[in-house]
């Protein structure tokens, strides 16, 4: 999130932190711009400058978590020395920690797609666009494993992450990520 050199969040990190908190847990349509702007503090003038619109606003909180992913998959885990496999469990420790982060209100591409029209629209387009990255990126490194039938065993621990997430957003805990965990450790010992 974007600081002040005071070490403050601006207001733009408010809004998004705060909106990405009241879609997850409130829900995207039952969160008005009012309780964004009076929950972060910030002028509802922000908002408009910063983004425009709520369903911009929605965008951006897309955008930041999509960042999240790319972080771990771009510099995190290729930066950890260790076999391809190791590499792939080692998401799932990055899950545990971000499930037990104050920041975790579960999946904003989730929760959005639970919300919306399942068969169409801009909502469901991003968050299939955010998984065909994400699984691309996990499918290489399947593929760098070794494993057998990559295109599988990529949906296998895709579902398995979703899970998690879905689990760790209910329960307020970790343990789903030491569970999903120990569930990819199955499936890649099956793929050898």
């Amino acid at each position: 999130m974007p600081e002040t050199s005071r070490g403050k969040r601006s207001a733009e990190a408010k809004l998004l932190l705060t909106a990405r908190r009241l879609f997850c847990r409130v829900g995207i349509h039952a969160t008005g711009i009012s309780r964004i702007v009076e929950e972060s503090g910030v002028a509802r003038r922000s908002l408009y400058t910063h983004y425009g619109s709520k369903e911009n606003l929605l965008r951006a909180v897309f955008d930041t978590e999509a960042r999240m992913w790319f972080q771990w998959f771009d510099a995190d885990l290729p930066g950890i020395e260790c076999s391809a496999r190791q590499r792939i469990l080692a998401l799932f420790d990055l899950l545990a920690l971000w499930f037990g982060s104050d920041d975790f209100f579960g999946c904003v591409f989730i929760n959005a797609v639970a919300e919306h029209e399942k068969d169409s629209g801009w909502v469901k387009d991003i968050a299939n666009a955010h998984r065909e990255k994400i699984n691309a990126r996990l499918k290489a490194m399947v593929v760098e494993s070794g494993a057998r039938d990559p295109d599988m065993v990529t949906e296998k621990l895709s579902l398995v992450i979703d899970g998690a997430i879905v689990t760790a957003m209910v329960t307020g805990g970790t343990e789903a990520a030491h569970v999903a965990r120990l569930a990819a450790e199955d499936i890649l010992r099956g793929a050898e």
